[in-house]
């Protein structure tokens, strides 16, 4: 006997698992038991995360009621199929008020209720099991599989980020083997596997289980989607254009769509429509007229059967549509909802907030997505207390610049060649700042965006990373600024000569590449080195002779040495300086030491030798621990002084608060309101 706890009716067919009336889950039993002792009809769905006396050592969700209801510790809801989410969770409730009755009264009669059960969403905070730092250094990702049952995330364990998944209905998180510092996840349609970017390429794990397999190259995946024909559209860079590949490996085709009178344009994170051949995406246009550069952001539809693409929207975000016919992306740092026609591509009516009064990351970088049943994971704005604080060679505290802050990246600080001055990148969105270090005062030297500042030899100009590509300005933020070289180019050193800038230059097969661009006559590009593997952070040193930089050709981050010649050369001397992993090379005027940080975090000095023909090192010493933001690979987060007694490091400050994703179950039903 099978019975409905919504509507109450009695079934005797004992192979039927939803009510044929509305749709909810049917439980052992008969209408006259009591609802305590009904058990769910299948083994395992009955969660436990009820019991508060139980350590936390699985993933916890912690349910609210969408108005008022206060926070009381939820394990997830079982499986759900056409059924609306509230209705999935209510059985749970109803097995629980027997020995709980606190926290049934806690959600109160109206979740009992089957009006009020009808119109409110449940809110839910989704945290990790114990020993995964999540949130913590870095803003993890939170992903929904399209039949709301699976949470794909990212998480840190001893210093390395791994792809997991956990079932709301269960107690454990699975690891996914070869999942290594894992970006942008999306799920196959069928919720059984999970694609994502992974150090340069495009790989998928499947969750019966095996190691992550290597789909194609991919430089820095921007987005992706999976279609029910075995095809994947994604963004394989920041300023690339779209491509597709099978879900079962191969060369990547870009997808071609048409741009008239257009000199660049980028695309973001594309989405599947329901037909597995129109998509959407974000679009951005860049074009000059009259001298003028013009640039557009929006939200288009494409398909793989025409190159003729369509605005939707004007919003510079990124999007879900829902099989209910919503549009949701976020306007304003609110997360809407607008009524989309999937046939002829239009919206109408107006947006209806679904999360408001919680800033979110800008563009692209914005996070959320939504089963195919109905149940939303919204990650709001990351963020962490940081501070350039100064330190001795001890690890004493010393001073700081400024006071702390919240911010999602880090301020990439470099300390100007007379030592008086400091510049940071900062803000919404990220611009480049000088800042008087003995006045206390600032000056923002970008206006709508910079990143990877260095300084001239001079300290008269920085060169950083702009919409524009490579650029240079005065660093008293007077006159306009000057792009040397469109696309997308990472400054990083300036010759002590004035001669050359090494930069940055990602590649598709490549990763990380480093170049030498000359800044006499035709302003000509170099290759210095590029591999499978990363080059990044290049250093020159204070004499120019000796380049420092890192590569991950070991499988670890560590910092190397090769001599630097005159005409903008690399020679094939190349040592290895760290042992047990390195980022940030600096090299302090003096020229007798180079600092790194390495895997640990530990600040590490060795004493160099620069002025022969041969450069010499001792084995590296550690200074002290330090604690920075980010992961391998991010901003340059510390400057050493003029004299190489004291370090200015991007700290960060106080333990991790960044809020935790918000797992919204029926979350349409907020739109009826």
């Amino acid at each position: 006997m099978k019975r409905c706890p919504e509507c109450l009716k009695d079934y005797f067919d004992e192979s039927l698992v939803f009510c044929l009336d509305d749709g909810a889950r049917l439980v052992n039993g008969r209408v006259s038991d009591e609802p305590a002792t009904a058990i769910l009809s299948e083994p395992g769905a009955i969660a436990t995360g009820f019991h508060s006396s139980e350590p936390p050592t699985r993933p916890q969700i912690h349910a609210t009621a969408d108005e008022a209801e206060p926070q009381s510790t939820f394990s997830g809801p079982p499986e759900r199929q056409s059924l609306s989410a509230h209705r999935a969770a209510k059985p749970l409730m109803i097995l629980a008020f027997a020995a709980l009755v606190l926290i049934a009264g806690f959600f109160g009669n109206a979740y009992f209720s089957k009006t009020a059960a009808n119109q409110a969403p449940i809110r839910l905070a989704f945290e990790p099991p114990a020993g995964l730092s999540f949130n913590d250094v870095q803003p993890d990702f939170a992903v929904i599989s399209p039949d709301g049952q699976k949470i794909a995330f990212s998480a840190v364990v001893a210093g390395k980020s791994m792809l997991y998944v956990r079932d709301l209905d269960s107690t454990d998180a699975k690891l996914l083997p070869g999942s290594e510092n894992p970006i942008e996840p999306f799920w196959s349609p069928d919720s059984r596997s999970v694609a994502y970017g992974s150090d340069g390429k495009l790989k998928r794990s499947d969750l019966s289980g095996g190691n992550g397999q290597v789909l194609c190259d991919a430089a820095r995946i921007v987005g992706g989607s999976w279609n029910k024909d075995g095809v994947i559209i994604f963004a394989p860079d920041y300023r690339a254009r779209i491509a597709q590949v099978s879900a079962k490996g191969g060369e990547p085709q870009t997808i071609d769509i048409k741009s008239e009178n257009i000199d660049f344009e980028r695309h973001n994170n594309p989405i599947f429509m329901p037909d597995g051949r129109h998509y959407l995406f974000r679009r951005q246009i860049e074009s000059q007229t009259d001298g003028q550069d013009l640039q557009r952001v929006g939200i288009w539809a494409g398909s793989l059967d025409s190159p003729e693409p369509k605005q939707i929207l004007p919003d510079d975000s990124n999007l879900v549509y829902t099989p209910e016919g919503w549009l949701v992306f976020v306007r304003n740092d609110t997360l809407v909802a607008q009524s989309f026609d999937a046939d002829k591509l239009e919206v109408s009516g107006e947006p209806i907030p679904i999360i408001s009064g919680q800033p979110n990351a800008p563009g692209n970088n914005r996070r959320f997505s939504i089963s195919d049943n109905g149940v939303l994971i919204w990650q709001p704005l990351w963020e962490r207390e940081y501070q350039l604080i100064w330190f001795d060679r001890e690890g004493n505290r010393t001073g700081g610049v400024g006071t702390p802050e919240k911010v999602s990246a880090g301020q990439d600080p470099h300390i100007s060649p007379d030592g008086k001055r400091l510049i940071v990148k900062r803000g919404r969105p990220q611009n480049i700042w000088v800042i008087d270090l003995e006045k206390g005062t600032d000056l923002r030297i970008t206006s709508d965006f910079g990143q990877i500042p260095a300084w001239s030899p001079d300290g008269s100009k920085i060169a950083f990373s702009g919409n524009g590509g490579l650029t240079t300005k005065a660093a008293n933020g007077l006159g306009s600024a000057e792009a040397l070289l469109a696309g997308a180019n990472f400054p990083n050193s300036w010759s002590p000569d004035g001669r050359f800038i090494v930069f940055l230059r990602r590649g598709a097969k490549t990763r990380f590449d480093m170049y030498a661009l000359s800044l006499e006559g035709e302003r000509k590009e170099s290759l210095l080195l590029n591999s499978p593997f990363n080059e990044q952070s290049p250093q020159l040193s204070r004499d120019g002779k000796w380049l420092a930089y890192v590569a991950d050709d070991t499988g670890s981050y560590e910092i190397y040495v090769q001599s630097f010649s005159p005409e903008g050369k690399l020679g094939s001397d190349r040592k290895r300086i760290s042992t047990a992993g390195g980022l940030f090379p600096v090299w302090p005027p003096g020229g007798t030491e180079l600092f790194f940080v390495a895997a640990d975090g530990q600040m590490m000095a060795s004493t160099v030798k620069t002025t022969g023909s041969e450069f010499e090192f001792s084995s590296p010493k550690a200074l002290f621990k330090t604690k920075m933001l980010g992961t391998f690979g991010g901003s340059h987060e510390f400057d050493v002084s003029a004299d190489g007694q004291r370090f200015l490091i991007g700290t960060l400050v106080g333990e991790p608060t960044a809020p935790p994703p918000t797992v919204i179950l029926n979350w349409t039903a907020g739109l009826k309101k």
